[in-house]
């Protein structure tokens, strides 16, 4: 087994299918955040997961499938997770600031996912722009607002996801601590044009503590469920 056996855990009370189904995702979680998603078997997902082989592709076709369910997976719960978090925030500056801490704190959280999410990004290019969609969205919402000066275009998002992946690679390998968040927030808010004193403030306010975690049953998981 897995050491954080998310998705077994959420599966727990599900049918046999769906609980095997979850500890391979939950292996593939480790394999993937250890090797990468190029250098990762099927072997050393289905050994992680305590399975054969021939297992393994009763639920999956081959290993891209795996990778990309369990990367989209990862993506969809700290998305929504983050989306949450920002709910009655309709300050620009202070969404900017927000979505960037939150991200960090959410996907660092919990490492073997933040750092399968990490590789993913670069893979999937859906994926990263589904991610990057919600920075897109505030930082015309702070153009609106008149809070943000920056030219809002292709090369400045782009700028800012990777800083946020940098970011959040240094704080994965313990390069960078919890306050990685803030500084990074503060850097932005300032090439956004925010006054020094205010992106610093911002940047630095008190947040509620987050921890990822699985709010949604997968559709099939739900279909196992039923049967």
């Amino acid at each position: 087994m897995t050491a954080l056996d998310l998705f077994t855990r959420e599966a727990r009370n599900l049918s046999k299918s769906a609980r095997t189904r979850a500890r391979l995702m939950d292996a593939a979680v480790d394999v993937f955040a250890r090797d990468g998603f190029e250098a990762a078997s099927v072997n050393e997902i289905t050994r992680a997961a305590e399975v054969a082989n021939g297992t393994f592709y009763v639920y999956f076709k081959d290993k891209d499938e795996i990778a990309s369910a369990v990367a989209y997976r990862i993506a969809h719960d700290v998305v929504q997770q983050l989306d949450t978090a920002m709910v009655g925030i309709s300050d620009a500056v202070e969404r900017t600031s927000c979505a960037t801490r939150r991200f960090l704190d959410l996907a660092s959280s919990n490492p073997h996912w933040g750092l399968a999410l990490f590789r993913a990004v670069w893979i999937y290019t859906d994926l990263r722009d589904s991610v990057v969609s919600y920075l897109r969205a505030d930082l015309a919402l702070g153009v609106t607002q008149g809070a943000f000066t920056a030219e809002i275009d292709d090369f400045l998002i782009s700028t800012f996801s990777a800083m946020t992946m940098a970011a959040l690679f240094r704080r994965l390998n313990g390069e960078a601590g919890p306050d990685a968040g803030s500084r990074l927030a503060e850097l932005q808010l300032r090439m956004l044009g925010v006054a020094p004193d205010l992106a610093k403030r911002v940047a630095f306010q008190d947040l509620e503590p987050v921890t990822l975690t699985i709010p949604v049953i997968p559709r099939e998981a739900q279909r196992s469920k039923k049967n």
